[in-house]
């Protein structure tokens, strides 16, 4: 019995009225207001002008957030990225039974609240906290480092959010690579340093690009941990997008904000994805 072609479309009706409803039309909403005009006295004035945009474009404060913010998220994906390969490599190498723990060690933080890891963090960078601690026990400081509600207990706080969305596209890839291929290189003479980077780094590419997607996409746009942990000379784009909407009641400059977010996070997925096909096709075939 030969199926009809429009079955396969019903299976995704159930995502569709999910989506439709709670993400397209919200984002049409943010679309519209962008180009409409905040007014002190009637809220928000319907209009079609790009002024919303060219103010964001072009106020040296705005675009001082939008690069700061695209600075962390780069430093946080390379930070990730040179903690989640040896670890990966570990996941992938391991028995079935010690790659299950490692997973759980590596899923665990993931059923954690987000809030709860804010506030360990918050222990953990106080003046009087741990790191300090050990700096103070190891006397490489004389005094305790002040990174509580800094840029760096920020980054620090970030950086283990969304290290497992870095380690989980690795292991993945690397458990694809056939065991084989490793063993030729071993034969023919290659150590392990030459065999990981002209065999492993090569062939795990895609696992690596899905996972700077994700976690740039994810710092670009993440709201709780700038704002719990943040300094308040160093604005994150999400703060500040709900500071223009909630406070200022500029929701037309928000929605533009929030726009070239948009536009800014698909450039980077689309231009990742063209990179790897350009530069490493045989990963992206894989």
């Amino acid at each position: 019995m030969r199926a009809r072609p429009y079955v396969p479309w019903l299976w995704l009706l159930p995502a569709g009225a999910l989506l439709i409803p709670f993400f397209v039309l919200p984002l049409l909403a943010i679309l519209r207001n962008s180009v409409y005009r905040d007014d002190p006295t009637r809220f928000l004035v319907p209009d079609l002008t790009l002024a919303n945009y060219v103010k964001v474009l072009s106020d040296p404060y705005y675009l001082g957030v939008f690069a700061d913010t695209i600075g962390i998220a780069l430093v946080v994906a390379a930070a990730a990225l040179v903690l989640a390969y040896p670890f990966a490599l570990v996941i992938a190498r391991a028995a079935a039974r010690s790659r299950a723990l490692l997973f759980w060690v590596v899923y665990l933080p993931l059923y954690v609240s987000v809030i709860m890891r804010v506030f360990g963090w918050l222990v953990i960078t106080a003046d009087s906290g741990l790191i300090n601690q050990v700096l103070l026990g190891l006397h490489l400081t004389s005094r305790p480092l002040h990174i509580l509600y800094e840029v760096e207990g920020m980054t620090l706080g970030i950086l283990h959010r969304y290290l497992p969305f870095m380690i989980l596209p690795l292991v993945n890839t690397l458990q694809k690579i056939d065991g084989a291929v490793l063993k030729a290189s071993a034969s023919l003479g290659a150590g392990s340093w030459l065999t990981w980077r002209r065999v492993i780094l090569p062939l795990s590419l895609p696992g690596a690009v899905a996972g700077t997607q994700l976690v740039v996409a994810g710092v670009l746009s993440d709201y709780v941990l700038p704002l719990l942990m943040g300094a308040t000379s160093f604005p994150m784009v999400a703060p500040t997008i709900y500071y223009e909407a909630a406070t200022n009641a500029a929701w037309a400059l928000s929605g533009a904000m929030a726009s070239v977010l948009l536009a800014i996070v698909g450039l980077f997925l689309v231009g990742a994805n063209l990179a790897l096909r350009r530069f490493a096709p045989w990963a992206s075939s894989l």
